[in-house]
């Protein structure tokens, strides 16, 4: 049961440190989902991060790991809001914005966490 509620306060504290991040990117840039964007690429490079370095330095705590991985990142990263985003900009005819949000999102994404990885394998020379 300890776990369960260690892993809904951190899907809290990530749900609201996502919810304050877009909203301060997206005040600053309203024209696209760069808060969304953001919030995914930096939760995928934490994630690769993160996942190497408890790999390395905690691997005694593993039953806790979904505390930060599920709990914290997947409340802080939303796919769901991408994939809205993306319908919207379909929807509304914006078919650039459309192609460039798939693009950006999933190879920043993916990318983000590629260089999470490595960065902690040679810092922590796993």
């Amino acid at each position: 049961m300890k776990i369960i509620l260690l892993i809904s306060f951190a899907g809290a504290i990530g749900t609201l440190s996502r919810y304050f991040m877009v909203k301060a990117i997206n005040a600053l840039q309203p024209d696209f989902a760069y808060g969304t964007l953001a919030v995914n690429v930096l939760g995928a490079f934490a994630a690769g991060f993160c996942f190497i370095w408890c790999k390395t330095r905690f691997s005694a705590f593993e039953n806790y790991f979904p505390i930060l991985f599920t709990g914290f990142l997947g409340a802080f990263t939303t796919f769901s809001t991408f994939a809205l985003e993306s319908a919207r900009f379909i929807a509304e005819a914006q078919y650039g914005k459309f192609a460039l949000n798939i693009f950006l999102q999933n190879f920043s994404g993916i990318g983000a966490a590629i260089g999470g990885l490595y960065l902690a394998k040679i810092l922590f020379k796993a």
